[in-house]
């Protein structure tokens, strides 16, 4: 019977060990949904700062100072905009026609028909004598 007890005390072992697993799994799942719930906050309080801002209700300077570079790195974002769009439109110079290159005529084995360079001598797929 020594045997039988040994299993059902690993088993039990196993078991509360398992539940330890879990509870803290459990307790960290917690965690990470509060630190997410933090950062949702801080960006109201963001966006809140930055709705005073604009209202000119804001008087700390630190907040004016960031909320100025936010500004000028708007400004920034749409002089690049602006580039891109230059870049997209089409110029206005008039495109002249190319005219296509005379096509290249080539030389086939009269054995194969594969092309051969027109100084081959013989073919270079079946060994032909051109």
């Amino acid at each position: 019977m020594a045997f039988f007890d040994k299993i059902a005390a690993a088993a039990k072992s196993a078991k509360e060990s398992a539940n330890t697993t879990l509870e803290i799994g459990k307790l960290k799942l917690k965690i990470k949904n509060e630190n997410d719930n933090i950062e949702q906050f801080k960006t109201q309080i963001g966006d809140l700062l930055w709705a005073q801002y604009l209202e000119g209700t804001v008087t700390d300077p630190q907040v004016i100072a960031l909320c100025e570079s936010i500004t000028a790195a708007n400004t920034n974002i749409e002089a690049l905009e602006a580039q891109i769009e230059a870049i997209k439109a089409p110029a206005e110079a008039p495109v002249e026609e190319v005219e296509e290159p005379a096509p290249i005529l080539e030389r086939h084995c009269p054995q194969c028909g594969a092309v051969v360079p027109e100084e081959a001598k013989f073919c270079n797929n079946c060994g032909a004598q051109l």
